[in-house]
């Protein structure tokens, strides 16, 4: 195979394409970057960079699966066929899992997912780490999303230092704890107490510098004084809209997740489907009604 020969001092100045699946070769004060064509202007030279060992995507090892994702040792997938016991095998073997479920679906007034399980361990509890933070969750109990990791880093980074939050359908506590790490403290709630309760492990499980207050509630009937948030956040993606008032009773700005097609005033978030996504939006509460309008630059939270 043929390598770029640069100086190992040089090496963050190189833009080039590397071979894919293969790493860079260190020589004393040289670094060998792995290319499939010659590049023009630069030292190319034989080597045997180490290939990489690489995981297939789950669709090159079986067809017909829709989606899957990982939470902690357990996978969750979408298959449109059955899946033979050799092929559930392999899986549970290349991708270092424990237990396959089926995800049926996503139903009730807690979001809780229909499992049915597949292979391996007959087990819904875990724990996993996003963004530094621990969880421990049974998600035959709690919605978990982890397709939402980046975005629960970027509302905690917009919130001004020193604002009172509310997470008002917390589920597990993913942004809760996510806010408290960032502001300090965080309150959250949710009316579901099996999640709250992970959401109690889980902060145990972490820094003491995280400190969360839960509290078990209908978020129809918020247990708070009115405005006493500076910042509500509403992830309930298929009911949202029937909670703003209350939302705005207790907060000053909110917010909120829906699922459906992505509508003007909106800032698409995840896609969920093929004509649907997770948007979210902005609302600033008058204290004696609800402004839904949003200036000119609208799409992003601001402070």
């Amino acid at each position: 195979m043929k390598c770029v020969k640069v100086p190992r001092r040089d090496l963050s100045q190189v833009k080039i394409p590397k071979a894919p699946g293969y790493d860079i070769v260190f020589e004393g004060d040289f670094a060998l970057i792995p290319i499939i064509e010659d590049v023009k202007g630069l030292e190319v030279v034989e080597c045997l960079p180490k290939k990489r060992d690489v995981t297939p995507r789950l669709n090159e090892i079986v067809n017909g699966i829709s989606s899957f994702y990982i939470i902690g040792d357990i996978m969750v997938l979408s298959p449109k066929n059955e899946l033979p016991r050799e092929t559930l095998q392999k899986i549970l073997d290349m991708y270092k899992v424990r237990s396959i479920y089926v995800k049926k679906r996503v139903s009730g007034e807690l979001r809780v997912s229909e499992l049915i399980h597949l292979a391996g361990e007959k087990r819904t509890t875990t724990t996993f780490s996003e963004n530094g933070i621990k969880y421990f969750v049974n998600i035959s109990k709690v919605y978990v999303n982890p397709s939402m990791a980046t975005e629960r880093i970027k509302m905690a980074e917009v919130i001004p230092p020193g604002s009172i939050v509310l997470d008002a359908f917390t589920g597990y506590g993913a942004l809760a704890l996510h806010l408290a790490k960032r502001l300090g403290y965080a309150v959250a709630g949710d009316l579901n107490l099996d999640g709250l309760l992970m959401a109690l492990v889980s902060v145990k499980m972490n820094s003491k510098k995280i400190l969360v207050d839960l509290v078990q509630y209908d978020a129809k009937h918020l247990p708070f004084r009115g405005r006493v948030f500076d910042w509500v956040i509403g992830d309930n993606p298929t009911m949202i809209m029937d909670f703003i008032d209350e939302m705005c009773r207790v907060g000053k700005t909110l917010v909120i997740y829906k699922l459906g097609r992505l509508e003007e005033g909106w800032e698409r978030v995840n896609d969920y489907s093929k004509d649907l996504v997770i948007m979210k939006r902005l609302i600033r509460c008058n204290e004696n009604n609800v402004d839904l309008s949003f200036p000119e630059s609208g799409h992003q939270v601001s402070s």
